[in-house]
């Protein structure tokens, strides 16, 4: 479960979000709504002047990003120089938790990754699928991807395939779109606009998501 209810800042742009939800989750706005804003506040990458951000019931929102159990996924999120095995377990070495080799060989058929290689030698299409794939099979509490679906082929099949992955790993999915359609390939769908956000086509949230006000 992801519950969240914050006000960030970067530069002049105020971040007063709140959203509610498992599973997995879609964000959509325009280029410049506080979509990249949010997933940076939530992974810890910007500070939280205000309110809380819980996963799975714990407050991580003054944690470091390192202690958050956060994976987040942009399209510049590859290692270059490593191969596309020893990239899809990077992330899960790194928490000390090797997945098996049928774990590791489910993964990539379930998002068609047939091909080897260099990372960095790869389509972006292929690298964001290698990334996708190393994040989930770190098994951390939330992965977040940042437009990382946007450059895919077959991009909808991908989309649901992973959502069905995470939700069998017990991890909650929040992915960023420009496209409000994306909303029918998840559980819930969140509108942002102006550092606002809004819940749109799907069952309302329970509990008190209202955005906080500053606390001097």
């Amino acid at each position: 479960m992801i519950e969240l209810n914050l006000v960030a800042r970067t530069g002049d742009f105020r971040l007063s979000a709140a959203l509610q939800g498992e599973g997995v989750i879609c964000i959509a706005g325009k280029n410049g709504s506080g979509k990249t804003t949010l997933m940076r506040a939530i992974a810890g990458l910007l500070p939280v002047e205000s309110g809380y951000i819980r996963l799975d019931g714990a407050d991580v929102a003054r944690l470091p990003p390192e202690k958050r159990g956060v994976v987040l996924v942009s399209p510049s999120t590859f290692i270059r120089h490593l191969d596309v095995d020893s990239h899809i377990v990077w992330g899960a070495k790194q928490r000390r938790s090797i997945p098996s080799t049928e774990a590791v060989s489910r993964v990539k058929r379930a998002l068609g990754i047939d091909y080897s290689g260099t990372v960095g030698n790869l389509s972006r299409g292929m690298r964001q699928r290698v990334a996708l794939a190393t994040a989930l099979l770190a098994s951390p509490r939330a992965i977040l991807v940042d437009e990382a679906f946007s450059g895919l082929h077959q991009r909808e099949a991908f989309i649901s395939a992973y959502g069905r992955l995470v939700k069998e790993s017990g991890i909650d999915l929040l992915f960023s779109s420009q496209d409000e359609g994306d909303g029918s390939l998840s559980d819930a769908l969140y509108v942002i606009s102006g550092g606002s956000t809004t819940q749109s086509g799907k069952a309302q949230a329970t509990g008190d998501v209202r955005p906080p006000t500053r606390q001097d």
